[in-house]
């Protein structure tokens, strides 16, 4: 491979990852401060919900 085409790859690469954090939102354009604590305490209210439905079908037996 040579020098020229390693550069236009390394060039291509470097355009992509701009394209793509262009087009990603960034964590602040998301949430404040405010819309986190809600979507955490959610999160965590959803989690504990989940293990618990989860926990009635799920039994663990010991190994004889």
């Amino acid at each position: 491979m040579t020098s020229h085409t390693t550069g236009r790859n390394k060039d291509y690469n470097m355009r992509l990852i701009d394209t793509l954090y262009n087009q990603v939102p960034a964590f602040t354009d998301i949430f404040d401060e405010e819309t986190w604590y809600i979507f955490v305490g959610c999160f965590v209210a959803g989690t504990i919900v989940v293990t618990f439905i989860l926990s009635r079908f799920i039994t663990l037996k010991p190994v004889d």
